[in-house]
């Protein structure tokens, strides 16, 4: 990836992370498919952590919401 291109997603993205929308202030990672290796956007490093930490799966992260949605306090 290039510097322009980077910047592109980070201007396209206002310059926060896809996920938890903040920004840190470390430069973002550029998270990607394992799979493809096609470019999905640019992550904090929590984020990016948490998202390989479930393995890109969907289900187990969807798990893990509805684990939290049961566990919030009301």
């Amino acid at each position: 990836m290039s510097v322009e291109e980077y910047d592109d997603i980070l201007i396209e993205q206002l310059g926060v992370c896809a996920i938890c929308r903040t920004r840190g202030q470390r430069r973002l990672a550029v998270d990607h498919n394992h799979r493809t290796g096609a470019i999905r956007g640019l992550l904090c490093a929590r984020c990016n952590m948490g998202i390989g930490c479930f393995k890109d799966d969907v289900a187990k992260l969807k798990g893990a919401i509805s684990y939290l949605e049961r566990s919030a306090p009301t």
